[in-house]
């Protein structure tokens, strides 16, 4: 459960301190959510015993909420993420209207190489360059010159829109999930239906029929829900009427494709200027 959310993280350009940092601020927020659907009043020392977070903490989070990403420290950043805020803000390695300047990987002075001596805290200078352009946060202007390209190393395809959507789908998910097993006589999720034997060549059509029929199905629903109840009382429009969604979830695990050698990029070598 959770590889698939830290590569969201990591491709999101969140450090795991910085994670580590949301998932304490949610934890207070749910067991404070939990306490007043019971008792209708929020108990921080019992949000302190039920998390081990200190009632000290539990406090800010309550009133403040989580930091920002302004206000988190330097120590917290990804690795990466540290290196492109230091190629942007120190005047070492920016041009004169404080621009960050085309650097040289390797050599004397202000190159690639001493910024990551200085800011990179122990990681060699080839693995942040191959981190950095893995993300397209740089580009290789010429044979030992890099330019950046981005104030952040995140995934390419991570824009608000998706990280919106990923947070609603695996709220609506995982919340099925935890309710159903909380509650089994109550389930809200059916199940789900598997064959490991698909051939290859019937995925795309699979995959069409698949999405046809799922989107049939999720307008017919559509429509009986808008219907609703033909009458509501005076007294029922005050209660708080539970919101109810449908998803139609389909999964494809990649298989194990075989490696063949010749199939693999080399790696580029870069050498130092002597």
């Amino acid at each position: 459960m959770l590889e698939p959310l830290t590569g969201f993280v990591f491709d999101s350009g969140l450090s795991i301190k910085e994670f580590h940092a949301i998932l304490r601020a949610a934890a207070v927020r749910s067991v404070a959510t939990r306490q007043l659907e019971v008792s209708r009043r929020v108990n921080i020392s019992g949000i302190s015993a039920s998390t081990g977070i200190s009632r000290a903490e539990v406090s800010r989070i309550l009133k403040s909420g989580p930091k920002s990403a302004e206000e988190n420290s330097d120590r917290d950043q990804q690795s990466t993420n540290r290196i492109l805020s230091a190629w942007r803000q120190d005047p070492k390695f920016t041009t004169p209207n404080g621009q960050p300047a085309d650097l040289k990987i390797y050599g004397r002075g202000a190159t690639f190489e001493s910024l990551v001596k200085l800011h990179g805290r122990g990681i060699p200078t080839r693995a942040m360059l191959d981190e950095l352009t893995r993300t397209r946060a740089i580009e290789l202007r010429s044979a030992q010159t890099i330019r950046l390209k981005t104030a952040v190393a995140v995934d390419r395809g991570m824009t608000p829109q998706v990280v919106k959507a990923f947070g609603d789908r695996v709220t609506e998910l995982m919340s099925t999930l935890l309710q159903n097993m909380r509650n089994p006589e109550n389930s809200a999720f059916i199940a789900s239906v598997a064959d490991t034997k698909v051939a290859t060549n019937e995925l795309p059509l699979l995959r069409r029929e698949i999405s046809t029929r799922g989107a049939e199905f999720l307008t017919e629903i559509q429509d009986m829900l808008a219907r609703g109840p033909t009458k509501i009382r005076p007294a029922d429009k005050a209660k708080h009427n539970p919101s109810v969604s449908v998803t139609v979830f389909y999964h494809e695990e990649p298989g194990k494709a075989k490696i063949k050698k010749r199939a693999l990029a080399r790696r580029r070598n870069f050498r130092r200027n002597s």
